[in-house]
């Protein structure tokens, strides 16, 4: 799937970790892209961010997305956003938090867009 606008990876990121999909919100990352945990420490390259994202997987999140911004300046975008995540989502006990991100994307030569970095860090327990 070709993701024609920037502003739709945070909202496809959300539906596919709703969905447990992990390939599918891999596959909105550039091969050598950097994923920074909410620990600070970075992910750099799709085998690294497979088993940080697989982890938070592991939480059996919930996330929507709640605000985004869009900047374009070429093949670049910077786009920022807010979101809340329910962890432990249809489970007795759940921890939610609401968060703001920060990522930047490149226009691939198929003029799809993948993220490059992705910094969703942000997060405050509610």
């Amino acid at each position: 799937m070709c993701v024609d606008d920037p502003g739709q990876l945070g909202q496809l990121f959300a539906e596919r970790a709703n969905a447990g999909d992990l390939e599918g919100m891999l596959a909105l990352y550039e091969q050598d892209a950097t994923f920074i945990g909410p620990d600070g420490a970075s992910a750099s390259g799709r085998d690294a961010i497979r088993e940080r994202l697989a982890g938070l997987l592991a939480m059996h999140p919930g996330i929507t997305a709640t605000s985004s911004q869009v900047v374009v300046a070429g093949d670049v975008a910077l786009m920022s956003g807010r979101w809340r995540m329910t962890l432990g989502a249809n489970e007795s006990e759940t921890a939610e938090f609401d968060g703001a991100s920060t990522e930047i994307a490149r226009r691939q030569p198929d003029g799809g867009w993948l993220y490059l970095i992705d910094n969703p860090a942000a997060i405050w327990p509610r």
